[in-house]
């Protein structure tokens, strides 16, 4: 399986769906954290169905459901960065694993369980991705033989650029959830326009790179 990742990550297009994989479902994560880092409640279904009963509970406890808003925001934010997005893909796993059982446990209806179900797979080939970052946890210290000091850097996926636009996006984000703004669809262009021009500008400023070291 390895084997087969490290052949992927050879393809332009494998990168920039790994890429953009990572902002979707980190900003997700950070999308739904402001409500409750703002200690305001998730849903107005009311707490006599099972799942307003259940958010209701959540919201009861005060601190609680704010460190759950942190928590998301911090996986979010890391995972989306890409810089620390291995750092993110870790600690994203546990909390979405959680949010997949909650949602397949309660009657969410149809959508949801598909939602996070999709967002578990997600992550968890984010985490293959990543492989290389973690997979000595699960060895015995003299098995441990990991060199990759003589690889080429990966310039594509390292490139600066990405992490620009995680900026952006947390920041846009942050200021919608902060001041309130109604203008949604003026910021939701406006996040879908950024992430076009990145997805030109990445694939543009690669090019570049690569004809300067065929010359």
């Amino acid at each position: 399986m390895f084997r087969i990742i490290d052949k992927l990550k050879g393809y332009l297009v494998i990168k920039l769906f790994t890429i953009y994989l990572r902002y979707l479902i980190g900003f997700a994560f950070v999308f739904a954290s402001f409500i409750k880092m703002k200690g305001e409640r998730f849903t107005s279904i009311p707490a006599t169905e099972p799942i307003g009963y259940f958010f209701e509970a959540m919201y009861q406890t005060g601190f609680y459901w704010r460190f759950l808003g942190v928590g998301q925001f911090v996986a979010g934010a890391l995972l989306m960065s890409q810089r620390f997005s291995t750092l993110g893909a870790l600690l994203f796993f546990p909390i979405i694993l959680n949010v997949f059982m909650i949602t397949h446990a309660i009657d969410f209806g149809s959508g949801t369980p598909i939602i996070t179900t999709l967002m578990l797979a997600g992550t968890i080939y984010l985490l293959l991705w990543d492989y290389r970052k973690w997979i000595i946890l699960f060895r015995q210290d003299h098995q441990i033989k990991l060199d990759l000091t003589t690889e080429s850097a990966d310039t594509f996926m390292t490139d600066p650029l990405w992490t620009l636009v995680a900026v952006i996006f947390i920041s846009l984000t942050a200021i919608v959830w902060i001041f309130e703004s109604k203008a949604i669809a003026t910021w939701a262009l406006s996040m879908i326009t950024i992430g076009i021009t990145a997805f030109i500008a990445g694939i543009v400023r690669h090019r570049r790179r690569m004809n300067v070291l065929t010359r």
